[in-house]
Parts: C-alpha cells; structure tokens; sequence
C-alpha cells in the first residue's frame, strides 16, 4: 500500500489557504499540487512535505478520453494512499480518471464552496465530508521561516519603514491591502486613506500592500497617490509578504488572500467581507476580526475603527463576528 495523500486544488490564494488549514489535519505526509508559489509557500510554512506546480502538470488528461496507459499523469502522481482534491469535482468521469490515475485506496472531492443553507464554515464541511473533528476550528498560527522575516525587514526599510525592535512594538508597520479580486469585495480607497491617516496621527507606520488586481485595476495615478504619503509595497513575493504580515502590529483588508494569510501566520487581523459569506469563508487564525456588511459603501471608517479597537483589545478568536 502507498503512504501519504495527494492534496489537489488549483484556487487561488486565499482558497489555497483554507485548503492549507485541511491538509495540516490529514494524517501522514502531505504532498500539495496547485499553482508553483502557492504551493512552495505552504511547504516552506510545513503545512505540507512536498510541492507540485499545478501547471507544470497535463491535468486535462483527466479530462480526456485517452487510455490511461497512454497519459502522463498516471507516471507523474502515482504513489499515494489517498487522494483528496477540490479539482475535477462534480465532474464524475475526471473525478473516476483521477483517482485512477493516482492509484490511490481512497479518493475524495470536496466542493469548493457549500450548498445553500449549510450554516458553517468550509473548513467544517471539508472536515464532515472526511470524517475530520472540525469542532475548534484552526486558532493558531503556521510558524513563518527567520528567512523570511528577515526579507521583509529588508524591504520595509527600502521603503521607509524602520526596522523591527522587540523593544520598540510601534516600529511594527500597521498594514493595510486595500484590494481583493473582485471590486465588490473592497471597501472604498478613500476610506482606507482616512483610516490611515488616522493612524499615522496616532503614531502608527503605516504600510500599503497592493497586488496585480489593484496594480492592474487602479493604472499609476492612484499608485503616485499613495507613494506620495505612504511606504507602498507593489507585488510582493509570497514568502516575504508572509513574513512581513507575521510581524506586522495589526493588518486591516478586505475578503482576499492576502487577508487568509495574514490570518494564519498570526497577525491581528481586521477583514471587511461584503457580498460574501463571512460565515462559510472567515480568515482563520488566533487574531482575527470579521465586520460583515451587506454594503461596504455604507461602511464608515468610525465603525471600522471602533470594531478594530475593540476586537484588538479583546484578542477576539476567528469565530467572531460583526455585522453592519
């Protein structure tokens, strides 16, 4: 019999981690196949032993009519005891070729998402669907390398942000990732500016993050903007984002990835969720803080501040949750 079990998903970053936080409760050595960064990040933080890059591979082979004699991936992903993926599924002819392929005594497909009325979070249908206790849902934080810290410690001071002193916790940069995939997801760049400047008048270093959705999205007038009142970080790698987020004093971001892992390496995390679900797809971590609102343009930066506060004085765990 083979050992270990080949954990499959081809999300995106945040969706990956949540991902994460199921394969460190999987019994044996992990291996992880999705996108080249992702993965590597997931091993290097030891969630899992080992990493594939999702597209190095000929996946649509699971796709295909082709005997399995004839394909690739029968070579490249044998090995296995158990295979679980969030790739394929609810497609039964991939799901049936991929476990094939795999060679596995058990395959399992998981949904990438709950059906309507499931009242909790993914993490627990994941965990229901194998037979996995998900009654505490993951509190703790995935340790991030010294090497890593120490890239981002570099990059802060390229930057202007002063290097880190135990000492000294204001030298520790609030972070702020105004952005998300989905422009329905963020709250209004305006607000986040008066949220910062709020907090620089309290004595706070403030550090902006952006990725290629607002790199993309907002064009260079909106990046000066920024770069005239603020350090701004541009794309990131993942390894010195996670971290710098592991050392930051607080993190404050919409529903996005960067938010999951500022959650799970155990930054105090304040997520603003609009249209989705916070109930099915928290950030989960020691520190986390969800204000849920059914419009974030209706959202004001004195709530968010005073929820920030109080979920900051409070340690809340990620189970907790406002709405607005």
């Amino acid at each position: 019999m083979s050992g270990g079990t080949l954990a499959i998903h081809s999300g995106a970053l945040g969706d990956l981690i949540l991902f994460g936080r199921l394969c460190e409760r999987l019994p044996g050595d992990v291996t992880l196949v999705a996108g080249r960064a992702k993965a590597e990040l997931l091993r290097g933080l030891g969630v899992v032993a080992r990493a594939i890059d999702f597209d190095s591979l000929p996946m649509h082979e699971a796709f295909s009519d082709r005997p399995l004699d004839e394909c690739q991936l029968p070579r490249l992903l044998v090995g296995h005891g158990r295979l679980v993926s969030c790739f394929g599924s609810g497609d039964r002819k991939a799901e049936l070729r991929l476990a094939a392929m795999c060679g596995a005594d058990s395959a399992a497909f998981l949904p990438i998402r709950p059906e309507a009325g499931f009242g909790g979070h993914l993490l627990e249908l994941w965990g229901d669907l194998l037979g996995i206790a998900m009654d505490d849902l993951p509190r703790f934080a995935w340790a991030v390398p010294d090497a890593w810290k120490h890239q981002a410690a570099i990059i802060n001071q390229g930057i202007g942000i002063p290097r880190q002193d135990a000492r000294a916790t204001g030298a520790r940069p609030v972070v702020i990732h105004p952005g998300s995939g989905g422009v329905a997801k963020c709250w209004p760049l305006e607000r986040f500016v008066e949220l910062a400047g709020r907090l620089k008048d309290r004595g706070q270093d403030v550090l902006w993050v952006v990725g290629p959705a607002e790199v993309e999205r907002w064009g260079e007038g909106k990046l000066d903007a920024l770069r005239r009142q603020w350090p701004l970080l541009e794309n990131p790698g993942l390894e010195s984002l996670a971290g710098l987020l592991a050392q930051c004093r607080v993190y404050v971001g919409n529903d996005s990835g960067v938010s999951h892992l500022a959650a799970a390496v155990g930054a105090p995390s304040f997520v603003l969720f609009g249209p989705s679900n916070a109930t099915h797809f928290a950030p989960l971590g020691p520190c986390v803080k969800v204000i849920q609102s059914q419009s974030l343009t209706s959202l004001t930066v004195e709530e968010v501040e005073t929820a920030g506060r109080a979920s900051l004085s409070r340690r809340t765990p990620p189970s907790g949750k406002e709405s607005a």
